[in-house]
This record gives structure tokens, C-alpha cells and sequence, in this order.
């Protein structure tokens, strides 16, 4: 248990900011990856797991049952946070707005005792349930900045030359509901196959896609389990909107990507 003792100057000084960072974020899902339960992170884990295998070394990963532990920073950062960070940052963003809406509405006082279960507030201290403790800190005039996490399993205190505001502050977790989850572990790519399915449909979306690499009608029917006539039907109108091309090679049709077609597939 951590006692924060905040005078009516401190409160008045008192901050709320969406994020840490991403280094920040990263430094606290190492501990989320490590964790093996069934949980709101769990579709995060197989996708970083994934992402590391390609990225790490073959020799690092023998003998390795579940997940492989973080590599160097940045190259976790790289497979854990960056590819999801957009959509992270937003859901942030959310809990801050909401936070401030209520400080108009509430005041600050009002606020300290919603952030978080393990977090109350009774004038003049501010006890946070935390790994270490027990503490009492005073603030002494200097201020607090309040922000969320989305990878803290609990809520922490980084004394003030750990943030780059220069004051201590208190970062807290945030529950993640199922709805959430899905939105943020879609990775960018995802998100595009997605939009383009949406405005494509998804089979013509998958023939555009299966000429990346040239084909024939026939490869393309095959490759995706339709028929030829169907295959010739969405060649054609991917080929009237400048996505593909079409000519000649040995006697055989081949389609292929155009600039544009590339551009869209991204």
C-alpha cells in the first residue's frame, strides 16, 4: 500500500495525460506475455508469439514450450506493441476524455475514487494497493499526472525522473472488455483485408488477392475452389476497374496485379 499525501496545492496541480508511451506499454507487456491464463490478452499473446518466431533466431527458440520470452526490447516492442499501437493510443485516448469530462462535472476529488478499484481517496491522502509499500510519499506542492495503461496489471507509482513531465505519477489499469480486445489485437493488415472484402466482396477481394503472383483463370478457380466461369466473371470486372491485367504467355491467359491493384492490396 502506497499512501500519496496531496495538499490543495497538489490537487490543484494534478494532471491526467492518455499515455506513458509506447516504451512505457512495452516495459508492462513483457509481464502480460509471460502470463499463460485464458484471458482478454490471449489472442495478443498467439499474435506475438507468432510475430517473435519469425523474428527471432531459430537456436533461441528450441526446446520452447509456450510462449518464448521477450527478446531484446525493441525487437518485442517491434512484435507486441507497434503493430497495435494506433488502435492502443485510442482506446487511451477514450479513458482520458472520459476522465476529464467527469473532473468538469466532478472536480478532481470526485475522479480519484473512480479510476480504480485498488485506488481510494480520502482527503488528504490518495492510497493506491500496489506490489510495494507500505509508503507514504509526499507530494509537497509538485503535482501528480494520472494516466491509464492498457498492459498494467495493477496500478503503479513512477517517482518523477521516471516520466518525462519531470512530476511523479500514478498509471492505472484499465478493464478490457471482449469488444475492445478484438478491435485492438486486429493488426493493420487485418484491418485492410477486412475494408477491402467490405468494398470488394469476399471473393472477389481473394482473386484479387491470388494474382499477386500471375495465374491463369483456371490456377485462380483452383487455388480458391470456384469455378472457372466464376473466376473469369470477377477477373473481368477487377480488369474493367484497372486492378488487373490481362495477356498472353505460351499460349496461356495469365492475369496479374496492376500498379493500382498493388496500391489497393497495399
Amino acid at each position: 500500500m502506497v499512501a500519496l499525501r496531496l495538499s490543495v496545492e497538489d490537487l490543484s496541480r494534478v494532471r491526467f495525460a492518455s499515455t506513458l508511451g509506447a516504451a512505457f506499454e512495452t516495459h508492462l507487456a513483457e509481464a502480460r506475455y509471460s502470463d499463460t491464463r485464458q484471458d482478454a490478452f490471449s489472442e495478443w499473446r498467439r499474435k506475438v508469439k507468432r510475430r517473435l518466431r519469425h523474428r527471432a533466431p531459430a537456436p533461441a527458440l528450441q526446446g520452447l514450450s509456450g510462449p518464448p520470452p521477450p527478446a531484446d526490447g525493441r525487437l518485442f516492442q517491434a512484435a507486441a506493441v507497434e503493430p497495435f499501437w494506433q488502435r492502443i493510443h485510442s482506446h487511451l485516448e477514450q479513458e482520458n476524455n472520459a476522465r476529464l469530462r467527469s473532473v468538469m462535472s466532478e472536480g478532481v476529488e470526485g475522479v480519484l475514487n473512480q479510476l480504480h478499484p485498488a485506488i481510494s481517496w480520502q482527503a488528504p491522502c490518495l492510497r493506491v494497493d500496489t506490489a510495494s509499500g507500505p509508503e507514504e510519499i509526499e507530494l509537497a506542492g509538485g503535482g501528480l499526472l494520472i494516466t491509464p495503461s492498457l498492459f498494467a496489471a495493477q496500478p503503479l507509482i513512477l517517482a518523477a525522473d521516471r516520466t518525462h513531465q519531470g512530476v511523479p505519477a500514478l498509471a492505472y489499469s484499465i478493464c478490457l472488455d471482449t469488444d475492445s480486445a478484438a478491435s485492438i489485437w486486429q493488426e493493420e493488415e487485418e484491418d485492410r483485408d477486412a475494408s477491402l472484402r467490405e468494398l470488394l466482396g469476399h471473393t472477389r477481394a481473394s482473386v484479387l488477392a491470388s494474382v499477386r503472383h500471375p495465374k491463369t483463370t483456371s490456377e485462380i478457380s483452383r487455388s480458391l475452389h470456384i469455378s472457372n466461369p466464376s473466376a473469369s466473371k470477377h477477373v473481368g470486372v477487377l480488369r474493367r476497374s484497372g486492378l488487373v491485367s490481362t495477356s498472353r504467355r505460351k499460349g496461356f491467359v495469365v492475369h496479374r496485379l496492376t500498379q493500382l491493384g498493388e496500391a489497393v492490396l497495399g
